[in-house]
């Protein structure tokens, strides 16, 4: 296979006589099964052949071809002013041999970045909490990673002996953490400390009752209306995708999944082929709650996701329905998903209150509503845990509205 890429039998000899050498055969189908066309295979062979040809230079092996190598050959290129170019961008050499690296790595041929490279270790309380949360509580690793950087500020704030916490100090550090941002980012602040106190009062190095002492965020429920567009709008925005590019065939299968059926961002993102039953058309999606749900698929978003399949997506094995067009090849993430949202929308010039997968979702929850689809009947749709969640939709027929309100009770003067 490397002999696709090299033009000569001697640049070949001179490619397998370094320490990497025999393995860039598998090297270079590696990075064919990730996408990568023809020209920059080769700039990244160049890039992996120098990498080896140095580390042998020093005295290096091929299980030494980790990171910590890696770093002391980007530092021999900016030596030669090679390690970027002109741009400012990483020349080839560099990036070849991080893929290098990466695919050693992979395939278990050199140790992992982490067993070479030491990483800041989080606090062992921290760690602590997130391994109770996963086995007692069931808490996903994203809720965890989003309450990591408030936990690591309370334990550089007040310490490391939860014995001495008190509802002063805790109460002082929610309200500094929380300041200035806005009632959402004071709730996520009060409830990563709390749910943290209860792990300490659990594990008994908290005094019981301490996360009583923490302010609860005032916020009155269903006190806004949904942001959502109407249903001409939304039309727009799905006909904005070019349906002669892989990219357009692609996001409009995604933008269908979105406004037709209410999935978030990570719905569309995690969906794989063995959520899909073709023959009796329901969809499997877990959620926030990790609880299987089986929605109908709608005519129109089946048929999208076909002819994406059939003609526009990477042919790479892979169980994620939807994948990047650009090397490396791999699954949609829930950002890139948000991202496609948003382009398309700025792409319909529709006036939206907010630009991203969310807009949509509330969208359909409205259009459901106003063709005179139950609550009940929505929130089994968008998964809602709570009738009241799916109530706060309840709001936006405002002309329905004004016919159930009675009428304010004439004032009349006191005689």
């Amino acid at each position: 296979m490397l002999t696709t890429y090299l033009k000569t039998p001697l640049t070949l000899q001179h490619y397998r006589s370094t320490p990497a050498g025999p393995h860039l055969d598998a090297f270079t189908g590696w990075l064919e099964a990730r996408g990568y066309q023809r020209r920059r295979i080769q700039h990244l062979l160049r890039g992996a052949h120098r990498f080896s040809r140095w580390a042998h230079g020093v005295g290096l092996g091929l299980q030494e071809l980790h990171t910590t190598a890696l770093g002391a050959y980007g530092q021999h290129l900016q030596g030669l002013q090679r390690l970027r170019y002109p741009s400012g961008r990483y020349s080839h050499l560099v990036v070849g041999a991080r893929h290098l690296v990466t695919f050693l790595e992979t395939m278990g041929l050199v140790a992992p970045a982490a067993a070479v490279v030491p990483q800041p270790s989080e606090p062992e309380l921290l760690g602590a909490f997130r391994h109770w949360m996963c086995t007692h509580r069931g808490t996903t690793a994203a809720t965890l990673t989003g309450y990591r950087s408030t936990i690591t500020d309370l334990l550089q704030t007040l310490g490391n002996h939860p014995e001495r916490f008190d509802a002063e100090t805790l109460r002082a550090f929610v309200l500094a953490r929380a300041e200035g941002g806005g009632i959402g980012r004071a709730k996520t602040v009060v409830t990563a400390v709390r749910m943290f106190l209860r792990f300490l009062i659990a594990i008994g190095r908290c005094p019981p009752g301490l996360d009583h002492a923490l302010p609860t965020i005032a916020q009155w429920r269903l006190a806004s209306l949904p942001k959502y567009l109407p249903i001409e709008a939304v039309e727009r925005v799905l006909a904005t995708c070019d349906l002669a590019t892989p990219i357009g065939v692609r996001d409009h299968a995604v933008l269908l999944l979105l406004a037709r059926l209410g999935l978030r961002a990570g719905d569309v993102a995690a969906l794989r082929w063995h959520d899909i039953a073709w023959q009796d058309s329901p969809l499997c999606v877990a959620g926030k709650n990790r609880r299987q749900t089986r929605l109908p698929l709608p005519q129109d978003v089946g048929e999208a996701i076909l002819a994406y399949a059939a003609d526009h997506r990477p042919r790479i094995p892979s169980p994620a329905v939807f994948l990047t067009t650009m090397a490396p090849l791999r699954p949609l993430s829930p950002k890139a998903v948000t991202t496609i949202a948003a382009r398309a929308l700025s792409r319909a010039h529709v006036e939206s209150p907010s630009y991203g997968a969310h807009v949509l979702r509330h969208s359909a929850a409205t259009h459901m509503l106003r063709q005179g689809v139950s609550l009940p009947s929505i929130g089994a749709v968008l998964r809602h845990a709570s009738v009241e969640t799916t109530a706060h939709y309840a709001k936006v027929d405002v002309g329905l509205l004004h016919e159930v309100a009675r009428p304010w009770p004439e004032v009349t003067p006191c005689s």
